[in-house]
Formats: C-alpha cells, structure tokens, sequence
C-alpha cells in the first residue's frame, strides 16, 4: 500500500512540473525606405547558412511593410544564442537584388546593426543572447 501511495504522489508531482514555455525575441526594425514590397527576416541560431540561407534558418518571416519602424516577434524560442537578418524585398521577388559588383540595391539589416563595407557580418559578430522568456533588438535598415 505504501508503494502505491509512493507512485500516485510522484505522478501526481510529475503531472504538476511544467516547463515554462519558451518566449519570443521582438525585432524592431527601423529606417524602412518606402511602402513597396515586403520585409523577410531569417533568425539563425548557429552560423550555419548565416546571413542568407533561409533553408539554414531556425525561422522566417514575411511581413508587409506599412511604416518606417515595424516590429516583428518570433514567438516560442528556447534560451540560446541567435542572428536575425532583414531584407527589404521591394519587387516581392524573395531574392536580395545586387548590382554587377554584388553590392545590394535594396535594404538590408542585421542584429548588433554589425553590416560591413566589405562583405557579409559574420554570426558572433551579430549574434545575441536569448533569455528563454522575452528579448528585444533593434536593426537599422541600410539602404
């Protein structure tokens, strides 16, 4: 009897114990030049396919543009260590246009606003730490 009363109590304890649930990460982006297209925004949590590969991305978004500052939550994140990227997609086309010199002809941004003149920022240069609970950045668009 002693043994049944033993288990009901630890599933009963068991039952109760819930994780709490994983938070979002909020990205303001700000500096949106125009009301055409969409914005695309890729977080990464390892820098595999960091900055473009949306294949490699833990998530994505599209988002219609309707101001110069917009905010974007991805939603049920686990603690950790991530990267966001944002494209202006003006012609809705889901591809960053270049010129002949792969120079982008729409607006870019990344988390820690860590873009460089001289090619893609890597992961730690913008990576951030998540709590688990709630988490706000902010990216300037670069046009």
């Amino acid at each position: 009897m002693k043994k049944t009363c033993c288990w009901i109590l630890v599933a009963l304890l068991l039952g109760g114990f819930r994780l709490p649930p994983a938070g979002g990460v909020s990205v303001k982006i700000k500096g949106i030049e125009g009301n055409k297209g969409q914005l695309a925004l890729l977080i990464f949590n390892g820098a595999t396919g960091f900055p473009s590969d949306h294949t490699k991305a833990m998530k994505q978004a599209m988002i219609p543009i309707s101001g110069t500052t917009l905010i974007y939550t991805f939603p049920d994140l686990p603690a950790g260590t991530y990267a966001v990227t944002v494209m202006h997609d003006e012609n809705k086309n889901n591809t960053l246009d270049t010129n002949m010199f792969g120079i982008p002809e729409e607006g870019i941004g990344v988390s820690n606003d860590a873009l460089s003149m001289f090619g893609p920022p890597s992961f730690n240069e913008c990576s951030f730490n998540h709590n688990g609970s709630s988490t706000s950045i902010e990216i300037t668009l670069d046009y």
